[in-house]
């Protein structure tokens, strides 16, 4: 199974939140947006979590990031009617449309996301 990782997921590792354990499971090896990989190192920032430990975790987890390109736009634009205003963020729609686009599962904290008419699984940490 091939799994896309959310910013939240490697967040709970980071910061180590609960779920962190199962997110440390599923992320290795798994596939990263461009758009959520710089928003976990907007988040490190933020958190006051060194940049170099994301970098780091990502490198040796051997967690591919892919490119943001336009397919992957029109279908995070799509998602916007999904859920009603402000449920999902730029980030959350970037993340759901890279697993759309490699028929992938998304490993995330975001509980919201189950309840949505997803066409791909979703992967609770928590």
């Amino acid at each position: 199974m091939r799994y896309v990782i959310d910013t939240s997921a490697l967040m709970a590792i980071f910061l180590d939140e609960p779920g962190r354990d199962r997110a440390a499971r599923l992320c290795p090896g798994g596939v990263l947006s461009s758009v959520n990989f710089s928003e976990t190192l907007a988040k490190c920032i933020e958190r006051s979590v060194p940049a170099t430990l994301a970098r780091g975790y990502i490198r040796d987890g051997n967690i591919e990031v892919v490119s943001f390109d336009a397919e992957q736009a029109l279908l995070a634009a799509d998602l916007f009617a999904v859920a009603r205003k402000g449920v999902l963020s730029l980030g959350d729609r970037a993340c759901i449309a890279t697993a759309i686009r490699l028929n992938a599962t998304i490993v995330t904290d975001d509980r919201i996301w189950a309840e949505l008419e997803l066409p791909c699984p979703i992967e609770l940490i928590r």
